[in-house]
């Protein structure tokens, strides 16, 4: 019994300071001193519109993160990414940009009831991952970070993301706003393993007033850590989409099918 109450404690206290969504953000900042680079690859799959050749579409997201600690509540990210696409309007691998960005933990989860943390990271791309076409895109995200650790002895977390984002479009003017909820609840089976369930709900408007689409999102992840090392696994299927053009999808803004991997070193 004694064993067991130390596995748990131990995977609890484990669980509390990682992060085992591949979506979602916890409110915990790395510590002073500390850096972490992260690397995730996003796959987005079953996007085929018409028939034939033409139809094929296979997106690959790559981003790069160098995380440093700058206080013991406030990190900042540096963020290169590169977009491959395979379709019929584009094929290769293009850079896509490098974002910065400035996280502050407002109340400890290990402290508080309920973690909180803002983040704010304004961006650049040059590349639209719908269908590869060139154009200087800027945008300002927000997000309000909230984070349950469910008591010293649990082995469960649930985190949500408040995210807000505008965006402006250099080549044609167009302005966009974006909401978006993200939620996660994991489990840490052992020391090294947990499991988890995300879901994403978002809504997004173009000049601030027009719909442009809406879509819920849902699917499993799995994360492994051992020692500073930490991989991440998490599989996201669309749910509902408008406006509907395949069934009660949106494939012309979205993927039926998303992967996400993240591979993180924390030294």
């Amino acid at each position: 019994m004694k064993t067991l109450s130390l596995l748990t404690l131990t995977a609890a206290t484990a669980l509390s300071c990682e992060n085992p969504f591949g979506y979602s953000y916890i409110a915990e900042t790395i510590k002073p001193g500390k850096y972490e680079i992260e690397q995730n690859i996003t796959g987005r799959f079953g996007r085929d519109i018409g028939a034939g050749y033409d139809a094929r579409y296979r997106g690959f997201d790559f981003k790069t993160e160098f995380e440093i600690g700058i206080s013991k509540d406030e990190q900042v990210n540096i963020e290169a990414a590169a977009l491959y696409l395979d379709s019929a309007s584009f094929e290769g691998l293009h850079f896509n940009g490098i974002n910065l960005s400035y996280k502050k933990m407002l109340a400890d989860p290990d402290r508080a009831s309920w973690g909180r943390a803002i983040y704010l990271e304004p961006g650049f791309s040059q590349v639209s991952s719908k269908n590869g076409a060139l154009r200087d895109r800027w945008s300002f995200e927000g997000k309000y970070i909230l984070q349950h650790n469910f008591g010293d002895n649990s082995p469960w977390m649930y985190v949500a993301n408040l995210v807000g984002e505008v965006t402006h479009i250099s080549s044609d003017g167009e302005d966009a706003v974006e909401f978006k909820i993200t939620q996660g609840l994991a489990y840490q089976l052992t020391k090294d393993w947990t499991i988890g369930l995300e879901s994403i709900a978002m809504v997004e408007w173009v000049e601030f007033n027009n719909f442009e689409e809406a879509g819920f999102f849902v699917g499993p992840c799995l994360n492994y850590r051992r020692d500073d090392f930490s991989a991440t696994l998490t599989m996201l299927a669309q749910v509902a989409g408008a406006p509907v053009s395949k069934g009660n999808l949106n494939v012309v803004e979205n993927s039926p099918y998303e992967a996400r991997l993240t591979v993180a070193w924390e030294f």
